[in-house]
């Protein structure tokens, strides 16, 4: 109700204080326009007035006249008509029509003094309204605040506490820590929010733990495939390390007493020279000549790049599929 109240009262006298500056643009201020406008006529034009000077001042003249506010502009605007009508009279002469020009230059410092005063103290009104405003939402504003405080120094505990570990639980599976548990026993709300939360840790251990399961008999299906194939298989990650190296490849290598899988695969040339070749080699049609239990042997090469995938969701939800290179397989088959 304070926070409905207080927005009420800053609406109304935001909506005075516009309204109080909207009549003062659209009254006083078009009026100050219509003299300058007439008063721009007779500065730039010597007598007698041409038929276009006249239309410019006539129709400047007829926008003030009907856009009379003030006390006396009335008069004022019935005086500089009058002295118009003699200022385009063909039967005056220019001495005439002079003194008609400085009576209407009179009566146009008049009606802008009208207005100028109207607009100081529209302004004036204008000011004790802000003021009375800036003092009432102060006011208002510093009761708001004090309400609010008395709210939050007085909080129950037993809701602040229970969103803080609530918050802190989250963080944790955030990190992937599904072990965290919640135990909120200070009222029935808090009690279901804990048990729905550990529901969801719960599962999601389950999912991580059957999900590392899969990838790791996944793995050891794979190297143990690779092992029965009689090709040579060397498998190289995007930081050159060695994945996988089967026997084949072991025993043409000469590298049979090396540990070689997680070594830099540029380190091992220094072991097997042989290993610089099979990197360098990009031809898959050039037969590979290799040095073999004393025989030369012609073996054709295939580089497979591995794309990891890389599953990206928008912000409309839906799945994006894209992928990178990182890393290579080599497979050398013996010629037949």
């Amino acid at each position: 109700m304070v926070v409905l109240f207080f927005g009420a009262v800053s609406i109304y006298y935001i909506e005075e204080i516009s309204e109080t500056a909207k009549i003062t643009l659209k009254n006083n201020y078009q009026t100050l326009m219509f003299t300058r406008e007439m008063r721009s006529v007779l500065d730039e034009n010597n007598l007698p007035l041409t038929s276009k000077a006249a239309d410019a001042f006539d129709i400047a003249l007829k926008k003030q006249e009907n856009n009379i506010t003030e006390p006396g502009e009335k008069e004022a605007t019935a005086g500089v008509r009058k002295g118009f009508e003699l200022i385009i009279d063909p039967k005056l002469n220019i001495t005439q029509k002079e003194a008609a020009i400085e009576d209407v230059r009179s009566l146009l410092k008049t009606i802008d003094g009208l207005n100028l005063t109207a607009i100081v103290s529209e302004e004036n009104s204008t000011h004790t309204t802000v003021n009375k405003t800036t003092i009432f939402l102060g006011s208002m504003a510093l009761i708001t605040f004090l309400i609010l405080f008395v709210l939050i120094a007085g909080f129950p505990g037993f809701i602040i506490n229970p969103l803080n570990e609530f918050a802190d639980g989250l963080q944790e599976i955030s990190q992937k820590n599904y072990g965290v548990r919640l135990d909120f026993t200070t009222s029935e709300e808090f009690s279901k929010l804990s048990a729905a939360f550990n529901i969801m840790a719960a599962s999601l251990a389950d999912h991580e733990i059957t999900s590392l399961t899969k990838i790791l008999s996944e793995e050891v299906r794979i190297k143990a495939l690779i092992e029965e194939i009689p090709d040579v298989v060397i498998g190289v990650n995007g930081d050159h390390e060695v994945l996988f190296m089967n026997a084949a490849a072991k025993s043409l290598l000469n590298l049979e007493h090396v540990q070689v899988v997680g070594k830099s695969i540029i380190s091992l040339i220094t072991e097997s020279p042989l290993l610089k070749i099979i990197l360098d080699n990009t031809d898959p049609d050039a037969p590979l000549m290799v040095e073999k239990e004393g025989e030369t042997v012609a073996y054709y090469q295939k580089n497979i790049e591995i794309v990891v995938p890389n599953l990206k969701v928008n912000p409309t939800y839906a799945v994006q599929y894209s992928g990178f290179t990182d890393g290579t397989i080599y497979i050398l088959k013996e010629a037949d």
